[in-house]
């Protein structure tokens, strides 16, 4: 089996996108500030939720740079923060995080 190679195609692999921006991201994004932006009309005010719109903006603007060179990036990012949140005690006890997926368990003798 020397000669043996199993081919990937990145098109199968590259997530759908809008607007260069991953479709899963984009309607989170969107539908968070859909939802806060209505309450906030609501409840406090117009400027509020108009404020919120803008801040939305460059942070499309910024997962679309961030995709602009590897698809897979903001994917990686997104891991990256979800990790840290993961092991803040961890951090705040030995000041390094560990991604090893170790699971430690106490042995018998």
């Amino acid at each position: 089996m020397d000669g043996f190679r199993d081919p990937i195609f990145t098109g199968c692999t590259r997530p759908a996108m809008l607007g260069g921006v991953p479709i899963v991201p984009l309607i989170l994004i969107g539908g968070l500030t859909l939802l806060m932006s209505v309450w906030l009309y609501y409840l406090v005010s117009g400027y509020v939720s108009l404020a919120l719109v803008l801040i939305t903006i460059p942070i499309v603007l910024w997962m679309r740079q961030t995709t602009k060179t590897d698809d897979q990036r903001l994917r990686q990012v997104m891991m990256r923060a979800r990790m840290r949140l993961r092991h803040g005690p961890s951090r705040v006890t030995w000041g390094a995080i560990s991604y090893a997926p170790l699971s430690w368990k106490t042995r018998r003798s």
